[in-house]
């Protein structure tokens, strides 16, 4: 089974979209991290990200441990709010949500069913109780 990052970026809202696909290896690692350093850049601090983990299969050991380098460079950046979209998948949500539990609160991550209820959760989502 094929690998695949992709991110895209959008500067007004200030919003990482992230999808992982498949079962990553350590091979995969690289050429990820590149892609998501690059995303990072054209994004300012007090970023939202939303995680497409619908087609996501437990990775490799080393590709696990770029995962949750991936998410301290997002931390780093200023991450604010994270969606997780959820799909059927839920052994991949289970290591996802293992490997960045030192990373991210869950305070500030709720989960949605698609990408258009992410961007819904996130465009209405309020720091009040």
């Amino acid at each position: 089974m094929s690998a695949n990052l992709e991110v895209q970026v959008d500067r007004v809202k200030n919003r990482l979209y992230i999808k992982l696909n498949g079962f990553f290896r350590s091979k995969h690692v690289d050429p990820s991290m590149e892609k998501l350093e690059a995303a990072l850049r054209e994004l300012q601090s007090n970023l939202d990200v939303v995680t497409d983990l619908s087609d996501f299969v437990p990775g490799s050991p080393g590709a696990s441990a770029a995962m949750t380098r991936g998410g301290e460079l997002i931390k780093a950046k200023g991450r604010r709010r994270g969606i997780r979209i959820t799909g059927g998948l839920m052994t991949g949500l289970m290591q996802f949500k293992r490997l960045l539990k030192g990373v991210f609160d869950e305070e500030n991550t709720r989960y949605a069913k698609s990408l258009e209820e992410a961007d819904a959760m996130l465009d209405s989502w309020t720091d009040e109780p």
